[in-house]
Formats: C-alpha cells, structure tokens, sequence
C-alpha cells in the first residue's frame, strides 16, 4: 500500500464484495498515509473485519486478543524514601513507554490494516488474471485466423454459407465481414502497409457489359446507404492467405458515390464482451 491508487484498489476489492463503500480517504487514514488522527467508526472497523473473514468488529478483536502475547511484563520496584530521586528515562525507555500507552483498538486497526493488505494483495493477483482472460476476447487489427469458421465461432455464429457476411446475433445492422484483397469482381482495394485504414468496394468484373456495371454500383451504394451498416472485417490475402482482423469499419458518406462504397475503420479493438457497444458507431 504506497500509492494512492494502491488505496483505491483496496476500496473497490471491499464494495465488490459487500457493497458497501469505505472510501479511499479513510483507508489512508487508518493505514498513517494521511496524518490525521481520528478515530474510524465501527460500522468501517466492522466491515474491514468482515472482510478479512470475522463476523464483525468485536469477533476480530476476540480473536487477536486470544492470540496475543500474553508474557507478562516485570513488576518495576517501588522507590524507598532513601532512593535517589528517578531519573529522567531515556528516549528508547520513553519509545517503549508510548508503545504501551497505545490503546487496544489502535493495536486492533494496525492488525486488521495487515491482514487487508495481504488479501488486497491476493486479490490483485485474482483481478489481473482475470484481466488477462479478459483480453483474449479482444480483437486487434493482426489477428489471424485459417478460416471464416474460425473467427465467426467466436460471435457465436456457425455457418455453412455466405461466410463473406454474416449478421451478428441481435444486431440486425452488424455483420461480420471476409472480403477478399484485390477481389477479381469486387476488388477491395486499400493501404496494404496501413493494414487498410480504408476499403474501397466497387463491382467490376471482366467481360460484364458496362451499363450493367454502373447500375450494380448505383444499387450497392443505394442499399448501403439505407442499411447504415457496421462490418467487423476479416480480409483474406492481405498478409498471407489467411485472414485477418483489419477493425470496425462503417461506411464513409463523404467518400462514398455512386459507383463505389468506402469502408472506414471506426474502431481498430472488438470487444466480444462488449458488442453492443458498435451501435453506437453507426453513422
């Protein structure tokens, strides 16, 4: 416990687990961070108690009395009137004098501060690796996979068809989407060394008569204006022949006519927790 976000930590790990809040400032206190002197109230003492694993308050206290040390101190000797006056005592008797003015519950506090300190500690650990698992189900532009079954398993999608674009489960207006770099009829053109930042999207296949061409962009452009899509991508043959995850894209309006559509990424991270989240990046 040197930082304040040391105190802090400590502060959730307590209201997490009973939600009750004893704020940072008064842990501080307890703990000599701060220096001011007060005495903390025993719903704080109770809680504190509760938490490294008594009842309350005066359960804590039954049990380190019961595991104090209970070597009793010698009996100082009584002056005689012959004896010289007592002299004054020096500063370690004058240290040892003050250790044993301190009362039973500041003794009490500096226990419970201990043991909150090493489960704090212990959950720490336990949120890390909770963070830790957590980030396996972040998405980050890199990621690879062999094949779309491979990513859309993750959003709980098991396809057998159209594995270019599929929607996602409750959200009618995101799909997941594997389009193929320099594809031969919808060509998916970008800044390969920016890892696509943008993807044009425009239909052009060879042999196809021209008039036809211009009214299948018209349409495409038409149809994604309306749908106002977000796409989670995964490009083929960018890197390798893999896939892999390039980020949220929606459609740009400003770069977007009729005879193309242009994807730009909204958001480079997907947080599979968190997909609700991607509605709001609609445009």
């Amino acid at each position: 416990m040197k930082t304040p976000k040391d105190f802090e930590f400590l502060s959730e790990c307590i209201f997490e687990k009973f939600h009750e809040r004893i704020s940072p400032t008064t842990l501080k206190r307890l703990w000599g961070y701060l220096s001011e002197t007060t005495t903390p109230r025993k719903s704080t003492l109770d809680i504190l108690s509760m938490f490294v694993g008594y009842d309350n308050w005066k359960k804590f206290t039954e049990f380190t009395e019961g595991t104090e040390d209970t070597e009793k101190e010698p009996i100082e000797e009584q002056p005689t009137e012959k004896e010289p006056v007592e002299e004054k005592p020096t500063e370690k008797e004058e240290g040892r004098n003050r250790k044993k003015q301190l009362s039973p519950a500041i003794l009490y506090a500096i226990i419970a501060l201990l043991l909150i300190g090493i489960t704090a500690g212990v959950c720490y650990q336990v949120f890390s690796k909770s963070s830790d698992e957590s980030s396996a189900y972040t998405l980050k532009i890199g990621d690879t996979f062999s094949s779309p079954h491979e990513y859309l398993k993750l959003f709980g999608i098991h396809a057998t068809e159209k594995l270019w674009g599929q929607i996602l489960p409750r959200h009618p207006n995101i799909s997941v989407w594997g389009p193929n770099y320099q594809h031969t009829e919808w060509h998916n053109e970008g800044d390969k060394s920016k890892m696509m930042p943008t993807i044009t999207e425009y239909w052009k296949p060879e042999g196809v008569d021209s008039d036809q061409i211009v009214q299948r962009n018209i349409d495409h452009f038409n149809h994604n204006s309306r749908l106002n899509e977000i796409r989670i991508t995964f490009m083929k043959n960018l890197v390798d022949t893999n896939y892999v995850y390039l980020g949220v894209y929606r459609m740009s309006m400003e770069l977007s006519d009729s005879t193309k559509v242009v994807w730009e990424r909204v958001a480079e991270e997907c947080d599979l927790n968190k997909l609700d989240y991607l509605e709001l990046l609609r445009n």
